[in-house]
């Protein structure tokens, strides 16, 4: 595995879990990159994470460092499948986007929708 947490690292264990679920369901090419996540405030970003390539075989993700579970989850899944579209060349912003927000839903209930319980 090549991944890292940086910044304020609230819930940094999360990127962790993430990832490896990930790397569960996406093979091999995804296991070779190296990716950073970096917690900091992105309030006035007004988005919840973002992923930037840096090299052929690095990804920058920045997450927002005040996140819910769940959120955070999804968000980490979203940005992980952005990196698989950067490897495989896609393009399309709007496609880009349908893809992640998929992905994001099925992952987080196929690995955490189990976990949460009714009060």
């Amino acid at each position: 595995m090549s991944i890292c947490a940086s910044g304020d690292k609230y819930c940094s264990y999360i990127a962790f879990d993430a990832y490896k679920y990930f790397c569960n369901h996406t093979g091999d090419t995804f296991k070779k990159k190296e990716i950073e996540v970096h917690y900091c405030d992105l309030s006035d970003d007004n988005v919840f994470g973002w992923c930037e390539r840096v090299d052929d075989n690095s990804w920058l993700i920045h997450i927002h460092n005040a996140l819910g579970y769940e959120e955070h989850f999804r968000t980490l899944f979203h940005e992980y499948m952005h990196v698989i579209q950067d490897i495989y060349g896609l393009k399309d912003e709007g496609l880009r986007e349908h893809q992640a927000y998929q992905i994001e839903g099925i992952m987080y209930k196929e690995m955490c929708g189990s976990l949460q319980t009714v009060h």
